[in-house]
This record gives structure tokens, C-alpha cells and sequence, in this order.
């Protein structure tokens, strides 16, 4: 065989040096693009910035925004509370439960954040993705989560400073409340409930994220470990268990909400529980407790514990 010629060797070298950085996604560099893993594991690889930014989940659009980024198409309640502006491009009128896959790919979109915890939006996720939209999926039920999305969302938009501004300045807060577990042995009932169906469910600390945040301050959540019904607690362990503390947050409404919650409490049973009786019980607000409290984790924490402590 022929020896090739130090020249011919080193110009092979360059180019095959070449073609394999071009393949390779570093986040340092917006023209080779940005490669990471959404909440299901599917790995994506895009360019830096993208323009025109479909959210599904108003929360989600609230964390894009404080990351830096536009929103151009989403959904009726990210423009209700205010998240979005009026002019944008809607696929569905409500909190994203369903998606007009027409209109979303009319838009053309050159990426599309969507919630793990909707099933219309995971279905419509196989449908973009088939269309050659690209997809990020995210499940944001702990701070750790939304520290892990915001953090993709700064990297997306070269926007790290938001990531320490609207993310890492709360965790130094949030690390020391759990540590204290300044609720450690008291027992909690945590209740969604709703106005429209005169309905209440217990949720355990595997259900919801702001029952989740009560167990890690040291609560003991009475649905963890006793048997649920279709519509939560039987009322017969509730009174057996007599928890310290009952925290409502509610579905639909606020206002209609508390004042159905005010009535029920009026009820023979209810009245009969010693939380009731001795007014440890609260209704947690919607912005902190019902949507993600997003760049408000330390506050949500701390209303939690002063809550308690100020009974």
C-alpha cells in the first residue's frame, strides 16, 4: 500500500474535524444549536433563539417569558391572567385541555412547549412532531422542575442571568424551609374544591404540587396513606384521622369556591372536626397553590409556614 503524504494526511484530518463539529450541538455556541432532554427524555436539537414560540400551559408561558422569550401562539388563559397579549394566535380558548392542531400548524411554529399532564397536548405532540415541528414536552410539579425548565428556556434564549434572577436567587430560601421542616408532625387534610359541581377532593402529596410542598416542610398528609375513593376521602376517615390543619385550594372560581367551602364547613360533620372548631384551616390562593408559582416558589413556601405558625 502506498504511503499517503503528510499534506493529503493533515487536509483528511481537517475535514473530517470538519464534519463531526458540525454534527455536534454545543450550548456555547448559537450557530451549532443547543441540544437538550424535555421531562419525557426525548432529546431535541435546536438553534438558539427561536422566533416564533407556541406555549400550551399558561404557566409554561409564564416561564418562557421570564426567561426572556415571545410568545406568539397559546392558549385563552395565558391571555386571560394576563401572561400574553390580545393579538396572539390562540389554539384554544381555555387552559390548553384541548389544541387545534390546524391552527398550531398554520402558524408554523418553530417550537412548540406543551404539558406532560394534558393528554391532548401529548396527542398533538406525536402530530407535530410527524409535521416536522419540533416538540418540548416539561411536567413542572416541584421547584427542582421549574428550576430544570428554566434553566432549557435561558439556554434556548442566552438569557442566563434570568436563570439566577427568576430561578437560582430563590433556592438558597427554599433549600433552608426545607431543612428547618418547620411543620414536622402535624397532620394536614389538603381539599381542591370546586363551585360548579358542590364537589371536594382530598389530594395527596402525590396529586398536587402545593400538597407535595406540604409534605416536605414535615406535614403528615392524611391521603398518603389511607384509602381513596373516586372523589377522594371517605368523610368517615377524615373524622377518624381529625387532621390538625385543612388547607382548601380551589377549581374554577375563587370566590364561588370559598363561599361553597363556607357553607359545607356549616355541616354537622365538618363543624365537628377540631380544625374547624378551633379555625386552623385556610384557603391558599390561587397564583401560588392552583397555578405554578413559578419565579414565586420562596413565597409560596413561606405563606405555607407563616400560615401555620400564625395560628
Amino acid at each position: 500500500m502506498k504511503k499517503l503524504c503528510k499534506p493529503f494526511v493533515l487536509l483528511l484530518a481537517l475535514l473530517l474535524l470538519v464534519s463531526c463539529s458540525e454534527g455536534y450541538s454545543s450550548p456555547n455556541s448559537a450557530a451549532k444549536g443547543f441540544a437538550f432532554k424535555d421531562s419525557t427524555g426525548y432529546e431535541l436539537v435546536l438553534s438558539k433563539n427561536p422566533t416564533r414560540v407556541a406555549v400550551l400551559l399558561s404557566s409554561f408561558a409564564e416561564i418562557w417569558q421570564l426567561a426572556g422569550g415571545e410568545v406568539a401562539i397559546t392558549v385563552g388563559e395565558s391571555v386571560s391572567r394576563g401572561i400574553c397579549k390580545e393579538d396572539v394566535i390562540l389554539v384554544d380558548d381555555g387552559a390548553g385541555k384541548t389544541v387545534n392542531t390546524e391552527v398550531l400548524i398554520a402558524a408554523s411554529p418553530d417550537l412548540v412547549i406543551l404539558s406532560t399532564d394534558v393528554p391532548a397536548q401529548m396527542e398533538a405532540a406525536e402530530l407535530l412532531r410527524a409535521a416536522g415541528i419540533p416538540v418540548a414536552a416539561f411536567c413542572v410539579e416541584s421547584f427542582d422542575e421549574y428550576l430544570a425548565m428554566l434553566k432549557i428556556c435561558t439556554e434556548l434564549t442566552e438569557r442566563p442571568e434570568l436563570y439566577e434572577q427568576n430561578g437560582g436567587a430563590q433556592k438558597l430560601s427554599v433549600d433552608a424551609a426545607l431543612l428547618e421542616k418547620p411543620l414536622d408532625g402535624m397532620k394536614i387534610l389538603f381539599v381542591r374544591a370546586g363551585s360548579s359541581a358542590r364537589s371536594v377532593k382530598a389530594k395527596g402529596s402525590a396529586d398536587h404540587f402545593a400538597a407535595a410542598m406540604l409534605t416536605q416542610l414535615g406535614a403528615k398528609n392524611i391521603a398518603d396513606n389511607a384509602p381513596l375513593l373516586l372523589d377522594g376521602l371517605s368523610m368517615e376517615v377524615i373524622l377518624a384521622e381529625d387532621p390538625d390543619y385543612i388547607f382548601f385550594t380551589a377549581m374554577g372560581d375563587e370566590q364561588a369556591s370559598m363561599s361553597f367551602v363556607g357553607e359545607m364547613l356549616k355541616g354537622e360533620d365538618w363543624a365537628s372536626l377540631s380544625a374547624v372548631q378551633n379555625g386552623r384551616f385556610t384557603y391558599l390562593p390561587k397564583d401560588l397553590f392552583h397555578y405554578k408559582p413559578n419565579a414565586k416558589w420562596a413565597n409560596a413556601y413561606s405563606y405555607l409556614i407563616e400560615t401555620v405558625k400564625g395560628e
